[in-house]
């Protein structure tokens, strides 16, 4: 990196105009960025502050259970084990804890010992081994008032009936109490079985890792019970219990907060769909439906990146650093692939080794002496209008994540809030675009407001997106 401020202020302008038409404030940010990237790093996660536009869900494909009382527990001790067995893996992603929003938002240890269930418009808050837990859930299904709860905050909220998907990321928070609660929902929203959580605590990595193994445990668990059984059952009482219709709790009342996203997802046959010739495809789409056809630059495209050499096996596991690319056109053509990759690939490159432009934002921001909720905030889409340019090239328009693990995890609808939201003043909004891949089994998520705001137009966005990025063109190069 350069040594004086004027060649680091240079440096980080030139990165900006790389990516978008040059503007005043990119030196006015650029400087002061090159003033604080140098100070000492302040403790705190920057990017979030467990706002409601934090949440996210991975959901997949599974049918509901008849027995909704033990279904719900084993669910929340599916996700116990699972929470403590990654407890510890992922750097600055502590998972025993719970959240406590307030001047300082901060998380909380927890035993993981105390859990909610969501039932129409009651929640029970109750210990998890408790024996008469199942009792309780029972009797609140009922319609009975659950009895007050003066223990810990719980770690998990498990809601028992259908969310809509358009706002099943936020599931958890109905289990928050005066600006405490569970960073971690369990649920579902039609054929899904939903996990929710907020990015506060955990990164895309983490939580798909977290959802295959909730999935794992609890496979495991109706592997056993359905054993006991056979085992225990007369012929003629299993062919019974397999005749039960499943449960239908009272309708789920709306999340406090909850901003509705449309969504379309779809399993995907080859499981090597990439992230480059994605980007480059949703670059075009954000060009033409930005309605500036003379514009020399597509709206920006964030796409997050692990830290970290290429062959450190610890790379994933870490939080994600985005990495902000973009399309140049002229006279309303996009540029060639293969410039567009030679660049991004470079952007990707910096970013990675911690000296792309994102990396040192975000490291001037975390060594900013000002109080860490207004670094939250002016990431989160509660910020000040007059940072929404800046977001405009940082937080882009489109948010294009690949997350590929190394355990099994069927395929899996992933949503994400947007890093801003439609209105009247700017009705292209913006979208994230999610491909979750194990190896052997993908799914492509297109979820959004405005260009993706209902389901017919993340529809359309998701199928446009795969006819473009299935061109020759692109496919000879499809290497990321």
């Amino acid at each position: 990196m350069t040594r004086s401020w004027a060649g680091r202020t240079a440096e980080l302008h030139a990165e900006l105009a790389a990516i978008a038409d040059d503007d005043p404030r990119w030196w006015l940010l650029a400087g002061g960025a090159a003033v604080a990237e140098r100070w000492p790093a302040r403790p705190g996660y920057v990017v979030s502050d467990a706002e409601p536009g934090a949440d996210t869900f991975l959901g997949y494909r599974a049918p509901p259970s008849p027995d909704f009382v033990r279904d719900a527990i084993d669910r929340a001790r599916a996700a116990r084990t699972a929470v403590r067995e990654l407890d510890g893996t992922l750097p600055d992603q502590p998972l025993a804890v719970t959240i406590a929003r307030g001047d300082r938002t901060a998380t909380e240890p927890s035993a993981l010992d105390a859990a909610a269930f969501a039932v129409g418009p009651h929640c029970l808050i109750a210990g998890l081994d408790d024996p008469t837990l199942p009792v309780q859930l029972a009797a609140v299904a009922r319609g009975v008032a659950p009895p007050g709860w003066h223990g810990p905050v719980p770690f998990v909220c498990v809601s028992i009936g259908d969310d809509p998907i358009e706002t099943a990321r936020h599931g958890h928070r109905r289990a928050w109490r005066g600006g405490r609660g569970p960073w971690l929902g369990l649920g579902r929203a039609g054929e899904l079985a939903t996990v929710s959580t907020c990015h506060m605590v955990i990164d895309g990595y983490g939580h798909a890792s977290l959802t295959g193994r909730i999935h794992a445990v609890m496979a495991e668990a109706r592997v056993a019970a359905d054993r006991f059984a056979r085992g225990t059952m007369s012929p003629l009482a299993q062919v019974a219990a397999r005749q039960v219709q499943p449960y239908h709790a009272a309708p789920l009342p709306p999340v406090a907060g909850a901003v509705p996203l449309g969504i379309a997802w779809l399993a995907l046959d080859e499981p090597n769909l990439r992230a480059l010739p994605l980007a480059y495809a949703a670059g075009q789409i954000l060009h033409r439906a930005a309605q500036r056809p003379d514009a020399r630059f597509s709206p920006t495209l964030q796409i997050p990146v692990a830290p970290g050499r290429t062959d450190d096996p610890e790379r994933r596991l870490r939080r994600a650093m985005p990495a902000a690319v973009s399309v140049r056109f002229q006279a309303g053509v996009p540029e060639p692939y293969e410039a567009f990759e030679t660049r991004a690939r470079a952007v990707l490159e910096r970013e990675t080794g911690g000296h792309g432009l994102c990396a040192r934002l975000v490291a001037a921001a975390r060594a900013a002496p000002i109080p860490l909720a207004w670094k939250r905030r002016s990431f989160s889409t509660a910020r000040p209008p007059w940072l929404d340019r800046v977001s405009d090239v940082l937080g882009g328009r489109a948010c294009l994540s690949r997350i590929r693990i190394d355990a099994p995890l069927p395929p899996s609808c992933a949503v994400s809030s947007p890093s801003r939201d439609a209105s009247a003043d700017d009705p292209l909004g913006a979208c994230v675009i999610t491909v979750v891949d194990d190896g052997s089994r993908a799914a492509l998520t297109v979820c959004g407001s405005g260009v993706a705001g209902s389901h017919a137009t993340a529809r359309a966005l998701l199928e446009e997106l795969l006819s473009l990025a299935a061109t020759p063109v692109v496919k000879s190069h499809a290497q990321l």
